[in-house]
């Protein structure tokens, strides 16, 4: 990232709360935890709000989620100069490390191979994690147990395709899934000791971040999205509030700052926080990769930023009274990404001639978040979805760029990091593309291509996105003649859903303006199983 300051952007409330009322049994005086994790308020006892996990749950070996995301005090951390894993030479003593299991270093060790093997599709970024992480889960109890809870879920996921969804109602479980269900909580017990002993420390902080990842990639296999998203939170926190940049490696800063982008996305009232107060110029060249993407996520990080914040007012309540600054910002944002296209397009056939399929395909995917950071900020103020009309060449070149991508990615998908990249993919731009798209041609080809992409995008799951994209298709070209343009009046907006993985349904939220952009929104639900 650029030598800035990140500061600490508001957030939308988008807070889960337990809704059940009281019984008619008198109760002693007390006072009410508002952050509790789900676990106590379902049970109905007082959560002591430790995290990542409280001490009510692990106590008693059940699985908490950690506290809710409100009122949550910033962690005091401070650094005074640039330090990382490798640099270091303090170590901390493992304890009982000799007792160790043959099954546990078993999935260390298959941990390891797996993070050794760069997937293509996710640029090779995991060369730079690769010192940080053997080095931490060789040093660090609380990483290592995630490890090796982790790697006895990505051997359940490949073995059967995916993991079943954890719950008090659940069917039998295997024994590894069992085996790293138990590490997990210990994992979560140790990572509570160490965020209790970190304080100032440097070298704790970055270690707690560390886990942190691991804890996140955890629940993204356990589809518990909810559970991952506070973990993400809570290490948002600690990255924001470190002071100036350097002071946490940039590995790991590029780190949450990916996951921060697809937590915006996924959530759709969620705005990123990791974006710089400065505007530093675009580079006329790029000297790497690394420096490509972390500037071009620093800019889509803005537009979407711009989108949830300044334009939703205008494209949703007053259409048609958009401030002039705030179409010269969105103009400003549309330049320094072209900015960066050219700069990264020199930069990259200066390269090419070198490169390999896994370059080429970290460079399709860049140029496709490029491509769809584009068309939002283009978008970003006006109510009008034929606007989207002006970018089919765009959206033709995404399509391109996807299968440009998947043609790198497929060879080598089982070689990966089994469902816990941290990636930008091509899943949520397939998405966009199918639901944006009104040429039925091009459309119906992202459908295509995202009921046949190889695996998931972190939280995105092709077959789900796949039914809600192809339904909004069908609603839009109803009672329509072959390749006739879609009236404006029967274009659907934003879509809403909620998805309940045991009955494999996905309920949706649809919603169109039938009388123009200054009438009343047409909503209504429907249930989609895919």
């Amino acid at each position: 990232m650029q030598n800035s300051r990140l500061r600490l952007l508001p957030l939308y409330r988008y807070l889960y709360r337990d809704t059940q009322g009281r019984h008619g049994t008198m109760r002693r005086a007390h006072t009410k935890s508002r952050t509790g994790c789900r676990t106590c308020k379902t049970r109905r006892i007082r959560c002591d709000e430790t995290w990542p996990s409280c001490k009510r749950c692990t106590s008693t070996g059940r699985r908490c989620d950690g506290p809710s995301l409100t009122k949550t005090s910033p962690v005091a951390v401070s650094f005074t100069q640039i330090w990382t894993l490798t640099s270091t030479v303090r170590m901390r003593q493992f304890p009982r490390l000799w007792e160790e299991s043959e099954q546990d270093a078993r999935y260390v060790q298959y941990f390891i191979e797996r993070l050794s093997r760069d997937m293509p599709g996710c640029g090779g970024e995991y060369a730079a994690w690769r010192a940080l992480m053997i080095q931490a889960m060789h040093q660090e109890i609380a990483i290592r147990r995630g490890v090796v809870a982790l790697s006895a879920l990505m051997q359940e996921q490949l073995e059967n395709g995916s993991v079943g969804i954890h719950g008090f109602d659940a069917p039998p479980r295997s024994s590894r899934y069992l085996f790293g269900l138990k590490k997990y909580g210990k994992a979560l017990a140790s990572l509570q000791e160490l965020i209790m002993e970190m304080g100032n420390d440097r070298y704790l902080t970055q270690v707690a971040l560390l886990c942190g990842i691991v804890c996140i990639w955890f629940e993204i296999l356990m589809r518990d999205y909810l559970a991952g998203l506070s973990h993400l939170e809570m290490c948002l926190k600690i990255v924001l509030n470190v002071g100036p940049l350097g002071n946490i490696d940039s590995d790991i800063q590029r780190a949450y700052a990916r996951m921060d982008m697809q937590a915006s996305l996924y959530v759709g009232i969620r705005t990123p926080v990791t974006v710089p107060e400065e505007m530093p110029p675009i580079p006329y060249v790029f000297d790497s990769f690394n420096q490509a993407e972390t500037c071009l996520m620093e800019e889509y990080a803005r537009v979407i930023h711009f989108y949830r914040n300044g334009g939703n007012f205008y494209r949703t309540y007053q259409p048609d009274g958009v401030p002039l600054e705030l179409v010269a910002y969105t103009q400003t944002l549309q330049s320094r990404l072209e900015l960066w296209k050219s700069a990264f397009g020199y930069s990259y056939s200066c390269q090419k001639a070198q490169g390999s399929p896994q370059t080429s395909a970290r460079a399709s995917l860049l140029l496709i978040q490029y491509y769809i950071a584009l068309v939002t900020v283009s978008t970003s103020v006006y109510a009008e979805e034929t606007l989207y009309d002006r970018f089919l060449d765009a959206f033709k070149r995404i399509l391109s760029l996807v299968r440009t991508s998947n043609a790198c990615c497929q060879s080598t998908v089982a070689t990966s990091l089994v469902g816990v990249p941290i990636k930008m993919g091509v899943i949520y731009p397939l998405y966009f593309v199918a639901t944006k798209c009104r040429d039925s041609a091009v459309r119906q080809e992202a459908i295509d291509l995202l009921s046949s992409a190889p695996c998931p995008d972190v939280v995105w799951e092709a077959p789900i996105l796949t039914a809600v994209s192809r339904r909004a298709k069908e609603i839009e070209e109803l009672g329509l003649d072959e390749n006739e343009p879609i009236p404006e009046f029967k274009r659907l907006h934003g879509l809403g859903w909620g998805i309940d993985y045991e009955t494999r349904q996905v309920s949706v939220q649809f919603r169109r303006r039938p009388n123009g952009m200054d009438g009343e929104w047409d909503e209504w639900k429907e249930c989609l199983s895919w």
